[in-house]
């Protein structure tokens, strides 16, 4: 692929000013923890001139925390747990010993008991072990996490990619080896590109990776993703006896998959009984119709399911996306991508890493 052939037909042919063009050394794409994390990372040796996180959606402080509890733990192998723990120095994890249950009949069963449960839907069945959980402010030092807004202030710029295209660098003072271009008609250029955005959107960005190296290019069209709707209650009554997974059938008479519940103790800090639930959705482009038509029956069935679940409500968040869980679908082409674009570095859920991991664990332990 020649990119100095492609730099030369955009500067011809699009309508662009080099007036509205910005340098930055290292930029990272995302608003997820992954993108932080990062940013809490490099801003120890780059300053806000040399280093910028560029997110869709303003980030803070609360929007992270109420992120990152949203939904049910993708946390459900002890051992990338612990490896999580070993990598962040202050993490403090939990390991949930009370198996999964699902509901019948009124009744909770065990899997793997002589109840037959309804079968499960494609990607459920990853929540069948029991969870783990780790605590998100032990991931950050005392001193980021308690000005984790003011970081965020300083570094970050709401800005929304509509390009991206790997060049062969012609000015050698700022190495420009990314060029990106955003919803403003601004452009930014950077020389080291950290990226946790969704694989679909890198890949609309690039013609479907036809303006990145063809590494690139194979590592985000592997990408597969299962959209998603996760809700988190703050309950004022205790849902049920022990913090276990729960699978509740949305149908008893159609194949239409589970709502699968975290159940939580009390929480001294909120004052209630958190309830987390996960909605995985089937259809690849799903409507907002379908998804509203999904958290209402979400509450209708756990209501029969879980007694005043309704009434106990004290608050609510919802967060749906098409991209909620995405993974990589052939971990060996993560080597060619390390080697081939060194200033490209893929974080979170679709980390570039020969690493199994799924999720949480791959999103932290690539870091």
């Amino acid at each position: 692929m020649s990119f100095g052939l492609k730099a030369f037909k955009r500067q011809k042919e699009d309508t662009k000013s080099t007036a509205t063009r910005l340098h930055i050394t290292h930029v990272i794409l995302g608003h997820d923890l992954a993108a932080v994390l990062k940013l809490v990372e490099l801003k120890n040796t780059h300053g806000p001139e040399a280093l910028r996180l560029l997110t869709p959606r303003f980030l803070t402080k609360q929007t992270l925390i109420e992120t990152f509890h949203a939904g049910v733990s993708t946390l459900r192998n002890n051992e990338e747990t612990l490896a999580i723990a070993a990598k962040f120095p202050h993490c403090q994890s939990a390991r949930f010993e009370h198996e999964t249950m699902f509901a019948k009949e009124g009744q909770w069963h065990k899997f793997g008991s002589r109840a037959k449960p309804m079968e499960c839907m494609p990607g459920e069945s990853y929540f069948l072990p029991e969870r783990q959980e780790i605590s998100l402010a032990s991931l950050f030092s005392k001193s980021d996490w308690d000005n984790l807004d003011e970081i965020l202030k300083s570094y970050q710029a709401v800005r929304i990619l509509e390009k991206l295209e790997k060049q062969a660098p012609t000015d050698l003072a700022h190495q420009d080896e990314w060029w990106m271009l955003f919803h403003d008609l601004g452009e930014v250029t950077c020389t080291e590109l950290w990226t946790s955005l969704p694989a679909k959107q890198i890949l609309k960005a690039t013609e479907q990776g036809q303006t990145l190296p063809a590494e690139a290019g194979a590592w985000f069209a592997s990408i597969q993703r299962q959209a998603g709707i996760a809700l988190s209650w703050e309950c004022t009554k205790e849902m049920h006896p022990e913090a276990r997974t729960l699978f509740i059938p949305q149908s008893m008479t159609h194949e239409w998959g589970h709502f699968i519940l975290d159940i939580q103790s009390w929480d001294d800090g909120r004052k209630c009984y958190p309830v987390n639930a996960l909605i995985l959705l089937q259809d690849e482009e799903p409507t907002s119709e379908g998804m509203a038509d999904k958290i209402k029956l979400s509450k209708r069935v756990l209501e029969r399911v879980l007694n005043d679940f309704e009434k106990s409500i004290r608050k609510e968040h919802i967060l749906a996306s098409e991209d909620f869980l995405e993974w990589p679908s052939e971990p060996k082409l993560a080597e060619a991508l390390i080697i081939s674009v060194p200033k490209l570095h893929v974080i979170g859920q679709i980390a570039a890493s020969t690493s199994e991991t799924h999720f949480l664990a791959r999103s932290l332990l690539s870091l």
